[in-house]
């Protein structure tokens, strides 16, 4: 029997075009997201975050939550016949194996395909291991590579991989703290058709008082493990720890809608010059890049969120703490 296993890489993952990416990052001094996963080294990184921090992993609470929104989702696709389920930036993949299992076990025979995507190989094949763990049959996974945020028409990709439409359960956890406000809400719509649902999760602001809820989560991102992960990026490309500091605060979001976002600075002390692809980059004393962004969301801006780009909510659970969120929804 062979081992090997089929991955599906989009043109906007090929080498050229994440070279191109790479160096617009460090042209703009802003780095690209997918780039905190992009490399073994960096997908561990992320992983050891990840089971240290997140609430999904580490809150019964906030895991009863998304069993919630996992059995809404499953009785809104009873009766489907076959289900798709889409799991964008699945990361690790065990929500979705949650997901899947929900689906399985309420119909054992239920014809399931599931597509991982993720901007990592390492982090697509995490999260097959963890659908096939779930019930997944090995030929009805198809792990996609590609990075949502250059990657402009979604559904042509999906389609591309998982031939012959059916009704499709798309997830989204934890990408929308990720992206500008209404950055890809168009695309994510572009995926559901009539009898398709949405599972959406968004970091949020505990608390009744929104400023200070933010200012509360700070700790989550301002830890060893998370500055080591996000400092992975400029180490792997010859910048010195003692070269700047890296500084965790609290930003408005500049484009202006209301929100606020944890960002991550590493603010240089000392000029230092590295070669990328055979190319000179040089950074001043007193430059900033800006390594990551976070934004914090409460109930009612996803949900407003989402209506203004046609995507109907029809439930929601949060955790115990009210850090977390997740949203079943559909297209208008």
């Amino acid at each position: 029997m062979s081992m090997s296993v089929a991955v599906h890489i989009h043109p906007s993952q090929f080498p050229h075009a994440v070279a191109e990416c790479f160096a617009r990052s460090l042209r703009s001094r802003q780095m690209h997201h997918a780039f905190h996963y992009g490399t073994p080294k960096q997908t561990l990184r992320w992983l050891r975050v990840h089971e240290a921090f997140s609430p999904a992993r580490r809150d019964p609470g906030c895991q009863a939550a998304y069993s919630s929104a996992a059995d809404a989702a499953v009785e809104a696709m009873a009766g489907a016949g076959a289900v798709d389920v889409i799991g964008l930036g699945c990361g690790g993949g065990q929500k979705e194996a949650g997901l899947l299992r929900a689906l399985l076990t309420a119909d054992p025979r239920l014809p399931v395909r599931y597509v991982p995507a993720d901007t990592g190989v390492g982090l697509a094949l995490v999260s097959r291991d963890a659908a096939l763990v779930a019930g997944v049959a090995s030929e009805a996974c198809a792990p996609l590579v590609l990075d949502l945020a250059t990657a402009e028409d979604w559904d042509a990709a999906v389609a591309e991989v998982l031939p012959g439409r059916r009704r499709r359960l798309v997830t989204f956890f934890g990408m929308l703290p990720n992206f500008l406000p209404g950055e890809v809400l168009s695309r994510l719509r572009g995926l559901l058709a009539p009898g398709d649902r949405l599972l959406v999760s968004a970091n949020l602001a505990p608390g009744e008082v929104y400023e200070a809820g933010v200012e509360r989560i700070l700790p989550l991102y301002d830890n060893e493990p998370t500055r080591e992960w996000l400092l992975g990026v400029l180490l792997d490309i010859g910048v010195e720890r003692d070269d700047g500091v890296l500084e965790v605060r609290v930003a408005s979001c500049p484009e202006g809608s209301g929100l606020l976002r944890v960002e991550a600075i590493f603010r240089f002390a000392r000029e230092r010059q590295v070669t990328v692809e055979g190319e000179p980059v040089r950074f001043e004393a007193g430059e900033c890049f800006r390594l990551f962004y976070s934004y914090r969301h409460t109930v009612d801006r996803v949900a407003a969120q989402l209506a203004s780009h046609g995507i109907a909510v029809d439930g929601s659970w949060t955790d115990p703490a009210g850090d977390e969120g997740v949203f079943l929804a559909r297209r208008m």
